[in-house]
């Protein structure tokens, strides 16, 4: 097989691998299409992930002591394909059957174990009818959807969604799937600001023409809003995200990646004074902190990415309008050039494969 390998940073080549065997529980795949990560890909990319001088010791980071290198990096998990052969004890799978998984590398053909908590940690067997690109987008849907049950957002609530790539856009979407009003974007991009209207928005901020938060507040009654998602990853976006909220209940849900040192966002401001009129969101929630599950309904990895796929697969979450740019996998170098240097105009890149 060939795979992407990111050799050093800012360099992608090219490698030939062994294919990997066969197991009975699992699945050999044709690729497809690959999308990139433009959030922690490009971070291992780039050479700005904190694993590159930290190691992680139960839920810590820590300083590590050698300066061992993590090149050669293999990355990404957005992996749609044909199936072309299938273990013997596989359910669910059969040979041209498309799948919907996440394996790193970028490969044009690889394995993938289809039990529940095997390698790679998800695999779908696409839905009936469904298109097949929309199958890059069931890693970061899930990750969309995982910040909307965090959210706790309700019928007829308020809420921000700050930055509009792929995961602020389909927030949008969600928002106003589920009642959400009035649904107000943050981008200092145009277009992007332009497309989360289509998606369903009610307003749009360019965060370049004055204070977000006092804008927010004019368009919706002169009060905060119950909900602000940010997916940025950017520090100066996270803290306005906090003053955008209703004080005392207003709640901040952070998906984005956030790196380097957090000057920008300042809690002893609207944060620490949350409790007292006017002022900002009451908490930070990050991924993962979904509804309290109740027996037998609990809203693991698993069911996530089975309710995005569903979705994905009926259009009842539209995204082809948000695959923007595709490489086939020979380009892979450029695409990710195109993606650290010019995102503008970008939402999202696929690799294709012959």
């Amino acid at each position: 097989m060939r795979e992407v390998v990111i050799t050093a940073p800012r360099r992608i080549e090219l490698r030939t691998a062994p294919d990997d065997p066969l197991t009975p529980t699992s699945i050999r795949v044709r690729s497809l299409y690959s999308g990139i990560s433009h959030g922690t890909e490009m971070s291992f990319y780039r050479a700005t992930a904190p694993q590159f001088s930290q190691d992680i010791d139960h839920g810590l980071f820590r300083r590590r002591e050698d300066d061992r290198s993590l090149f050669p990096i293999l990355h990404g998990y957005e992996m749609v394909g044909e199936v072309i052969e299938v273990g013997p004890d596989v359910h669910g799978f059969d040979i041209g059957d498309i799948a919907w998984t996440g394996t790193a590398g970028h490969p044009d053909t690889f394995v993938c174990d289809t039990t529940v908590g095997g390698r790679p940690f998800f695999c779908e067997r696409a839905p009936d009818g469904s298109d097949p690109a929309a199958g890059i987008f069931l890693a970061l849907g899930g990750v969309a959807y995982d910040g909307h049950l965090t959210s706790r957002l309700r019928l007829g609530e308020s809420a921000v969604i700050s930055g509009l790539g792929a995961v602020g856009l389909m927030n949008v979407r969600l928002a106003t799937m589920a009642g959400i009003s009035p649904v107000i974007v943050i981008d200092p991009l145009a277009d992007r600001r332009n497309m989360a209207i289509a998606c369903g928005a009610d307003h749009a901020i360019d965060p370049a023409t004055g204070s977000v938060a006092e804008q927010v507040r004019d368009l919706n009654g002169g009060t905060g809003v119950d909900v602000a998602i940010e997916t940025s990853g950017s520090w100066k976006a996270l803290h306005e995200a906090v003053r955008c909220c209703a004080s005392n209940y207003g709640r901040v849900v952070a998906l984005g990646f956030y790196q380097g040192q957090g000057t920008d966002l300042r809690l002893g401001e609207e944060f620490h004074h949350s409790t007292f009129h006017s002022m900002g969101a009451s908490s930070i929630l990050a991924i993962d902190h979904r509804n309290a599950p109740a027996p037998g309904r609990a809203w693991d990895r698993i069911r996530v990415y089975r309710t995005i796929a569903k979705m994905l697969g009926d259009g009842t979450l539209a995204v082809r309008d948000l695959l923007t740019h595709r490489f086939p996998q020979s380009q892979a170098s450029e695409a990710f050039e195109l993606i650290d240097q010019h995102p503008e105009g970008i939402i999202k890149v696929a690799l294709t494969y012959d």
